[in-house]
């Protein structure tokens, strides 16, 4: 029992100097990114059952300030049930730059990217947005622009949270996101590491993705895929902060759960590609919420002092912080600090049952939501 409490120790210091590394990193001044460069770029959505909020997305589309002659879009319904389809169909309906995909049986995220690329002609880029996204006009052309540099292979900009008040969850899910993004993201683009791209608001270069095989179908975290089996392949990455898109939170539990057990499961899946220290430490994301667990059994044991797991709580409180902080939420930071006392139980519980479901291999259920 001695000897699992101090490798636990040395698990949970490591981590804690990692997350220490990564928010010095992220409060230096960002990497600049020159705009002007725009080569051709293929535009893909997959959806289902997104009819309340595709077209909010479509409308964001038409807004994009980047070249008309150099972008063209390609919306795939997977097997929607409502009226998806047709909102598709009726947006590209004269357009001469996009195309609609309605699949009869549900493919999943993944194989339906595929299956729209495969509409197009090759293009330089690859550009991937969720239904429930709202890039802004500069977005596209501001994450294009880091393609200048021929060893960029995938680039992701900021999922802004467009709801993070509406509920407790929300509130849990936006500061969930703002520390993933404005500190770890913003982090490892400073440090020259290599962020993984996420599931929307992002570009891949075409022969690049081509490379490593396209899309994985059927993976629940084919963004973080892909994103290793780039590095894997010599590429780099980048995390753009100054390319928003704004993106819709879970707003219930029900939700939250759902979207989590898919991530987490997304993640353990993802280490096939895993060549090194920080695609491991990439693939475990949320192992550290185990540790914690873990660690408070053998406090509640006497094998442990209280003292070590918070310290190691303290990384994480600073790094919402200062996630808040550059979130521009500085007046009601501790109202948001104070949504992980309810929920990080809830967060805890869920990273333990989709790890169970992992081992067990008991695959979660496709919600329909990205």
């Amino acid at each position: 029992m001695q000897a699992l409490s101090w490798l636990l120790l040395a698990l949970l210091a490591v981590l804690g100097a990692r997350r220490l590394l990564l928010i010095v990193a992220a409060l230096l001044p960002p990497r600049k990114v020159e705009r002007g460069f725009a080569p051709s770029v293929a535009v893909l959505v997959s959806a289902r059952n997104e009819e309340s909020t595709v077209p909010e997305l479509l409308q964001a589309f038409e807004r994009l300030d980047y070249p008309s002659g150099r972008i063209r879009f390609v919306l795939v319904s997977d097997a929607s049930r409502d009226a998806t389809p047709v909102l598709f169909q009726r947006w590209v309906a004269g357009r001469s730059d996009a195309q609609c995909l309605a699949l009869a049986a549900p493919a999943g995220k993944a194989e339906a990217l595929n299956r729209g690329l495969a509409l197009v002609p090759r293009s330089d880029l690859i550009a991937v947005y969720d239904a429930d996204q709202r890039p802004e006009p500069s977005s596209l052309g501001t994450l294009a622009a880091v393609f200048a540099d021929p060893r960029v292979g995938a680039a992701s900009g900021y999922r802004a949270p467009l709801n993070p008040d509406l509920s407790l969850v929300s509130r849990y899910a936006a500061l969930e996101s703002w520390v993933h993004q404005l500190v770890n993201l913003a982090g490892w683009d400073r440090l020259g590491w290599y962020p993984p791209s996420m599931g929307g608001n992002c570009l891949y270069r075409g022969r690049a993705l081509e490379q490593v095989g396209g899309f994985p179908a059927g993976s629940f975290g084919e963004d973080t895929e892909v994103s290793l089996a780039l590095v894997a392949g010599g590429w780099q990455s980048r995390f753009i902060r100054g390319a928003v898109a704004g993106s819709a939170l879970a707003e219930s539990l029900r939700h939250y759960w759902q979207q989590r057990a898919r991530w987490n499961w997304g993640l353990w899946k993802a280490g096939r590609r895993a060549t090194g220290l920080e695609s491991w430490m990439v693939v475990l994301g949320y192992a550290d919420r185990l540790l914690i667990l873990a660690a408070a059994l053998l406090v509640a044991a006497g094998q442990m002092n209280v003292l070590w797991p918070a310290l190691y709580l303290a990384a994480p409180c600073l790094a919402s912080v200062v996630a808040l902080w550059r979130a521009g939420i500085r007046r009601r930071i501790p109202g948001y600090l104070f949504s992980p006392v309810l929920l990080f139980a809830v967060d805890v519980a869920v990273t333990l049952a989709s790890t169970l479901a992992v081992v067990f291999r008991r695959r979660p259920k496709w919600g329909g939501k990205a």
